[in-house]
């Protein structure tokens, strides 16, 4: 594969993804791993690198290496500071941090993002910005959403990331399911439930700002029989993605289409509860993060 002009990689808390890039951003070879930063002992990123795709670096010695995820943390390899909204590929890609590994190639990491809510109080992403960038056009306005453990609805206009907020969703849920009483009356273990998740999406869009009292009826459904073990943890999955919506929705109702941008399982919840929001969505493209990565390079020169 001597095409080859960008190596790029996808490192999050939990997992590791790998691309091999060729002339315009071409998919040549994809590998994945469950070698997330959390998984790295000492400080060891350049082993982990290396038995990830060092294959790749040793035959492609002049071709650039690009990373976006937690891996630019204070946990990961190199911090690379937050760029602040409003930022596009071209901001993004000027904040980049750089280092050299011992053999004297570069390694290139992609800042997260930072804004500040109408609140005053700051927010951030790390890695759903690359997605952004590859998943979304670089004219009109649009609305993505990222499901995950944290959440991010991030409003976008001509390429530019305007404002973003985060909902801890996901982790919620584990929380609440794993470690309170809400949880000994589910079988976690069970298929999804479309129509339990539908009754806990529409109590949870009703009103969002209740999340902390509806959030109990998870138990109390439960107790009088109206929902089963098998059918409570969709119920609640629902109120939470309902509730979040709802929240997001109340802070820039003007969405037009929402993209989401996700894992096939929770593009399909999220489309679900968004139809029952009478608000329309569609699925984002395969590989957005490698698409934005080499975006982001190209708008820096590493793939020339």
């Amino acid at each position: 594969m001597n095409n080859a002009k960008l190596i790029a990689l996808d490192w999050g808390t939990s997992s590791l993804r790998a691309y091999l890039l060729g002339e315009g951003g071409a998919i040549l070879e994809t590998r994945s791993s469950e070698d997330g930063i959390l998984r790295v002992q000492n400080g060891a990123f350049v082993a982990t690198l290396k038995q990830a795709c060092g294959d790749w670096l040793r035959a492609h010695p002049g071709v650039s290496l690009l990373m976006a995820g937690m891996i630019g943390s204070k946990q990961g390899w190199l911090e690379a500071p937050y760029c602040p909204c409003p930022a596009d590929v071209g901001a993004i890609s000027r904040a980049l941090a750089s280092m050299q590994l011992a053999d004297g190639r570069g390694v290139h990491i992609v800042p997260g993002l930072s804004c500040t809510g109408p609140d005053g109080v700051p927010d951030v992403m790390r890695g759903e910005e690359t997605q952004i960038i590859g998943a979304l056009p670089d004219r009109g306005r649009q609305l993505a959403v990222l499901p995950g453990s944290h959440c991010k609805w991030a409003w976008v206009e001509d390429g530019t990331v305007r404002d973003f907020a985060s909902f801890m969703t996901g982790e919620i849920y584990a929380a609440l399911t794993g470690h309170t009483i809400l949880g000994r009356l589910m079988r976690l273990e069970a298929p999804h439930d479309d129509a339990a998740f539908a009754r806990g999406v529409r109590y949870g869009l009703g009103a969002p700002e209740a999340l902390l009292s509806r959030v109990f009826s998870a138990r109390t459904l439960g107790l009088f029989e109206q929902l089963g073990a098998d059918a409570l943890p969709s119920y609640l999955s629902g109120l939470l993605i309902g509730s979040e919506i709802g929240g997001a929705l109340a802070r820039n109702p003007d969405t037009g289409t929402i993209s989401i941008l996700g894992s096939a399982a929770l593009t399909q919840r999220y489309a679900q509860a968004l139809a029952i929001a009478a608000v329309p969505a569609v699925a984002g493209p395969a590989d957005c993060a490698a698409i934005g990565l080499w975006r982001i390079a190209s708008a820096a020169g590493l793939a020339d």
